[in-house]
């Protein structure tokens, strides 16, 4: 079942601002808050909803990695004590005049009020500031993963190789050397495991997620595992064929030949000059994209000579 949206929770747009999501969330809290509603175990559970939508959207780097990966994304790289981590909710309910007594009330801490409903999150982790508490049937919950970009250059991408990186996680900085595998496009993410923050509970560490750009080239493109070339003829190489040199992403050049009436835009292809192949994909081609160059202006002997060929109805 997908994620319920923390926006939609809340009641307020995308482009709300921090002062209308504590906004929200204070109307919401009031309403919801067991206080209110003793002994109402669908008010408790909308509480606990507008909570967490409140503890990822009022944090800055929460929110960030929430707008870009989405609801079910971000749930799959936080967990419930990343999610509550460093959220304080005390002072607002303070504010409220219901008291700070949060975790007792709803999540099952120490202190708890007689009658209060026994949450069904883990009431130890609740008490140290983590109101999601520990999933039952887990161990010590990883530790923070990290993002960053990676810009490589386009022949890296195609043949791949090895990069020197700094990860700078916890205010600790380290030089590490990563593998590049053929074939990775823009947007591809490589992980670097154990590589993330320490788990505050005594569980591994987080990982950090290399985010490749690929820098685009002057000469070549990519289109999946295939390499793209343009390459320039004049009209009546189209019209009688050619013999014409052109690049391959190895930097060798290689002799191709142009058939008479070659159009323009038509693709020539150059097999086994792509992305090399690997345990799971054939070796990539090169296509050589024709384009067809039309002069602008005409010598008076080249315009007698397409006028003589326009009257042959050419």
């Amino acid at each position: 079942m997908p994620k319920e949206d923390y926006y939609e929770i809340l009641g307020v747009g995308r482009g709300a601002s921090a002062d209308e999501i504590k906004k929200a969330f204070r109307k919401l809290a009031l309403k919801f808050h067991p206080d209110r509603n003793k002994d109402d175990a669908a008010a408790e559970e909308k509480f606990k909803k507008v909570n967490e939508a409140y503890a990822v959207l009022s944090d800055k780097e929460k929110k960030a990695q929430y707008d870009q990966f989405g609801a079910d994304g971000f749930s799959q790289r936080f967990s419930q004590e990343d999610i509550f981590r460093g959220a304080d909710f005390s002072s607002i309910f303070s504010d409220l005049g219901l008291g700070g007594d949060l975790f007792g009330s709803v999540f099952g801490g120490g202190g708890r009020r007689r009658g209060a409903r026994q949450s069904s999150y883990g009431g130890g982790y609740a008490q140290q500031g983590y109101p999601g508490g520990r999933p039952r049937g887990q161990g010590a919950p990883q530790g923070q993963s990290y993002q960053q970009q990676l810009e490589i250059s386009f022949h890296e991408s195609i043949f791949g190789g090895t990069r020197r990186v700094s990860l700078d996680v916890d205010g600790q900085r380290e030089d590490i050397s990563v593998r590049i595998p053929p074939g990775v496009e823009t947007g591809k993410k490589l992980r670097l495991a154990g590589k993330g923050a320490a788990s505050p509970f005594g569980g591994v560490r987080g990982d950090v997620f290399l985010v490749i750009r690929v820098a685009p080239h002057h000469l070549f493109q990519r289109d999946g595992r295939d390499v793209i070339v343009d390459h320039s003829i004049p009209l009546t190489d189209a019209l009688l064929g050619a013999q014409i040199t052109v690049p391959t992403v190895s930097g060798e050049t290689k002799q191709l030949r142009i058939r008479p009436g070659t159009q323009n835009g038509q693709r020539i292809r150059m097999g086994g000059y792509g992305v090399p192949a690997d345990k799971k994909h054939e070796m990539g081609d090169q296509y050589v994209r024709i384009v067809v160059d039309v002069p602008q202006t005409l010598s008076d002997e080249q315009r007698e000579l397409v006028e003589k060929l326009r009257e042959t109805g050419m």
